[in-house]
């Protein structure tokens, strides 16, 4: 080991200058976060090999046919909902599949790329967008979308000028680039069939919630085709061939809503993770301080006859979030796709019943009947003395049809009834349904 004196210490100081610029997020436990619910990446199928040029030859045959193979398929990327997934951080933000094979010589064919298939969590939507220059500046500092769209306009302007210019298409025997004449020469159906699909493709949209669904997000490129395709009466042995075309490239928007039968609505430390953690088998933090949820955590409920429902403590919601106040959206899209709604209410707190009715206007003005939904209320540390009574007692007086059941999280009391509440309405709604 060598020692430094003090000079050198404080010369090489000197020399290392503070990293300032912004760096985009791309999943991983490296980067310090667990859950991400909403990203950007972009796909990029596999290039498709080049056919090859190429005669067979032999002792007593020197100027035999032409017996070049075809270049092989770049491979496709796939995107599969994986109920182990809770989190879109295990999806990288460049999704490139590999290149097919060229082909070679002796009519021997190039080997297809292989796909790769990226699994997201069960209810995960993908949309395909569209960028350029512009939105990227004006979305501020996002190195990794800059990039993006550069690359998209790049490739653009690449395939418009193949498009124009033929003679890029084709993959030329050794120094026959200018002997080779390309005027009459007409392209595969097969190959011009391709290239029209890929310019007419649909935007990509699609809404992974089952377990194994796939979805087609960006397809290889296909191979070029050898020599022998090209005989012609006029041209017995052509000295040129196809070129492999790009794989698809598309940029992605990843949102991931969670599915779950039952979702907890609440306003901050109401005790929504206190009861999941009694009900369930989840173990949410929980602590005496608001935002104690960051993310939603999925708790399975079993019952004595073996059945199962799911439920989802969702970050507490304030005032204002349909605006995005707080964490806004990104509580309120995991309430979506809920069947039912249980509102954990704080009822040791001064006229609860007010806490109720601000939860269904911010669901409401987030989504038109959202709130409306087959919903529970939950009236949560019952257990605080007489004010939690008198409230109940109250509320009860003024709201007579109001599903209301008092519980103890803490202390783990009536959560029964609670349960077997929210398992009435779900079968009810099951039955309405057959």
């Amino acid at each position: 080991r060598q020692v430094q004196t003090q000079s050198q210490v404080e010369e090489t100081k000197d020399e290392i200058t503070p990293v300032t610029e912004w760096v985009p997020h791309t999943g991983g436990k490296k980067s310090g976060r667990n859950f991400i619910d909403r990203m950007r990446c972009t796909a990029i199928g596999g290039s498709g090999g080049n056919g090859c040029v190429s005669f067979f030859r032999d002792v007593f045959v020197p100027r035999g046919p032409a017996d070049g193979g075809d270049g092989g398929s770049g491979g496709d990327v796939w995107l599969e909902a994986d109920s182990s997934e809770t989190s879109l951080s295990c999806v990288k933000q460049w999704l490139k599949a590999r290149p097919g094979s060229n082909g070679r010589g002796k009519s021997m064919h190039g080997g297809r790329g292989s796909d790769i298939t990226i699994k997201v969590p069960q209810g995960t939507l993908v949309r395909q967008i569209f960028v350029d220059n512009k939105e990227a500046q004006a979305e501020g500092p996002n190195p990794g979308l800059d990039r993006s769209s550069r690359f998209l306009a790049d490739l653009e302007t690449q395939m418009a000028r193949r498009a124009d210019d033929k003679a890029s298409l084709f993959v030329h025997y050794p120094r026959w680039e200018d002997r080779n004449d390309l005027k009459g020469v007409r392209l595969p159906a097969e190959f011009k069939a391709f290239r029209w699909a890929m310019a007419h493709a649909p935007p990509l949209s699609a809404d992974l919630t089952s377990h194994g669904q796939r979805v087609l997000v960006a397809r290889g490129g296909l191979g070029g085709m050898g020599n022998p395709h090209f005989i012609s009466t006029e041209d017995r042995q052509p000295h040129y061939a196809l070129r492999g075309l790009a794989g698809q490239t598309r940029v992605l928007d990843l949102e991931l809503k969670t599915i779950a039968d039952v979702g907890l609505v609440g306003m901050p430390n109401a005790g929504k993770s206190t009861f999941l953690r009694a009900v369930s088998n989840a173990h949410p933090k929980v602590a005496a301080y608001p935002f104690t949820t960051l993310n939603p955590y999925i708790g399975t409920i079993t019952y004595d006859d073996a059945a199962q429902i799911t439920m989802a403590d969702i970050p507490g919601l304030v005032p204002g979030a349909h605006r995005n106040v707080g964490l806004g959206h990104a509580f309120l899209r995991h309430v979506e796709r809920s069947r039912v709604l249980v509102f954990v209410v704080d009822v040791s707190r001064p006229e609860p019943w007010r806490d109720l009715q601000m939860l269904r206007d911010e669901l409401d003005l987030y989504r038109s009947g959202l709130s409306a939904r087959p919903s529970l209320v939950v009236c949560n540390k019952a257990d605080a003395g007489d004010i939690a009574r008198r409230n109940f007692e109250a509320w009860r007086l003024i709201a007579p049809d109001l599903n209301l059941v008092p519980v103890s999280a803490m202390l783990g009391k009536n959560i029964r009834k609670a349960t077997h509440a929210v398992r009435q309405m779900l079968d009810s709604i099951r039955v309405g349904r057959t």
